[in-house]
């Protein structure tokens, strides 16, 4: 049976001229720490003809005024859909137009995907008169909006602390309110953010990590003081130093490990942990399909290191606390380190109160401290405790450090260390048919599939590039499982 390939863009079949052939290479996100990679075709030429004239708006006729755009494609190969993305008209040549394909998952948020969060219009809201009034916790249909937890920080104010300063950011008497006596600074909830952040780009959280009722508590930390203001800007109370772009990675790192699945149709973006996507079973077996000869790789940085930013403007972060500090998997033999380092981290925790503490300069016009910062960092969102409204470390069977009961590296990262510490890497040469290859989009799939087994053994894909048209062998990289 004859193969073949066609691309659809904007649902009008491009011409390719006979022999046209490409290859398309995808990444598995559940393995792409710090990175978002989508799939992509590297620049190949199609032919001048009337069809493709008017697709790419005549652009090698001088005379044409040729507006640069992209194009929302489907690939099919042997009448099955196997990828969607763009493609783009990169030059044009005297043998036809130059063009490629990707994902763009860069386009999910448009002009604003490298504009500090600090500087994206969230939104607003008028304060009540007397800042007391503040409610500790603001929903809206059922959803978390921000909180004012206490938090002990008695250098808030620096050096020269106004009279009557506890020492506490939102000091709070469940008769009285907030203490005018205390900075009050609202701590954004992360979730709240992502989906307000979609709503402002056109797109949609989903999955696991966003109904995970532990995970719906967790605050963004900040510094940013209400002192004086008749309006919270929510954009004052988010990190200068993270980016639509940069948030999304930073949660593929630790402390979560969280794989991000983007459908560039839909305009979805599916957050699941890495820790289950490992559990995902394995149910495509290309045994019959896969070439006899495998060559096992070596690792040499098997033992996993999980870490993160620690913010230095935090007094009691000068050195690194035992609470905070990362976890390194014990030596074995002559193995290396395979480090990750995230942007989050998170506040220690006062045993006297119960409550997060800190030792960092605020933000306030009081005392000129419009200057200051604060890194990322996260806090679970307790509620109105004992008539005090609490923040923490942990929440139910999680908590924000890498040691003790519920640590991080047991409860989102113990498949990954196990698995690294005894799999090795190889190339399959696989004849994929075009409904295997649909499959295997681990991207618009949201990781369905992630596994496959080739004569009795697992393995975990990595990536994977397939010439098209399809007819030869394919290559999966891939991992013991």
């Amino acid at each position: 049976m004859k193969k073949s390939v066609e691309f659809r863009l904007d649902g009008v079949p491009l011409y390719l001229a006979p022999r046209t052939g490409f290859v398309l290479e995808r990444y598995n996100p559940l393995f792409d720490f710090g990175q978002v990679r989508g799939s992509k075709v590297y620049r190949f030429t199609v032919p001048y003809c009337p069809v493709n004239n008017r697709l790419f708006q005549y652009a090698a006729d001088p005379q044409a005024v040729a507006r640069p755009r992209k194009y929302f494609t489907e690939q099919y190969a042997d009448g099955d859909l196997v990828e969607r993305g763009f493609t783009f008209l990169q030059g044009v040549k005297p043998e036809g137009y130059e063009i490629s394909f990707g994902s763009s998952f860069g386009d999910f948020f448009g002009d604003l995907r490298d504009v500090p969060l600090n500087l994206i219009p969230f939104g607003s809201e008028a304060l009540p008169a007397d800042h007391k009034d503040i409610v500790p916790e603001k929903v809206v249909a059922g959803r978390t909006v921000y909180t004012l937890p206490t938090i002990l920080n008695a250098q808030f104010y620096g050096t020269t602390p106004p009279s009557g300063f506890s020492g506490r950011m939102n000091d709070y008497i469940l008769a009285d309110g907030y203490l005018a006596t205390a900075p009050r600074v609202p701590m954004l909830n992360l979730h709240w953010v992502l989906r307000r952040l979609g709503e402002i780009v056109g797109c949609t959280f989903q999955g696991e990590f966003m109904d995970d009722p532990a995970a719906q508590r967790l605050l963004i930390y900040n510094t940013f003081a209400l002192d004086g203001s008749t309006v919270l800007e929510y954009r004052n109370h988010l990190p200068a130093d993270l980016t639509p772009r940069s948030l999304l990675l930073a949660l593929t790192l630790p402390p979560f490990g969280i794989s991000a699945f983007y459908d560039v149709h839909r305009r979805t973006i599916t957050l699941r942990y890495s820790e289950s996507g490992l559990a995902t079973p394995t149910r495509l077996n290309l045994t019959d399909r896969t070439q006899p000869n495998l060559a096992p790789g070596t690792v040499i940085d098997r033992r996993l290191e999980l870490d993160w930013e620690l913010d230095s403007d935090d007094g009691l972060m000068k050195t690194t606390p035992a609470a905070v500090a990362k976890y390194t998997a014990p030596a074995t033999d002559d193995s290396t380190l395979f480090p990750l380092k995230g942007k989050f981290s998170t506040l220690l925790m006062d045993g006297a109160t119960g409550l997060p503490i800190t030792e960092q300069v605020g933000i306030s016009p009081i005392n000129g401290q419009l200057d200051k910062k604060f890194k990322p960092r996260l806090l679970y969102w307790e509620g109105v405790v004992g008539g005090v409204p609490r923040a923490s470390t942990a929440y139910g069977n999680q908590s924000l450090s890498f040691v003790g009961p519920n640590n991080l590296r047991d409860t989102f990262w113990k498949r990954y260390d196990s698995f690294r510490l005894r799999t090795f890497p190889v190339q399959l040469s696989v004849a994929l048919t075009a409904g295997q290859l649909a499959r295997l989009d681990f991207h618009r799939r949201a990781g369905e599939e992630v596994a496959v087994h080739v004569r009795g053994l697992d393995y975990y894909l990595s990536g994977l590039k397939a010439p098209l048209p399809l007819g030869g062998y394919c290559t999966l990289d891939a991992w013991r499982r």
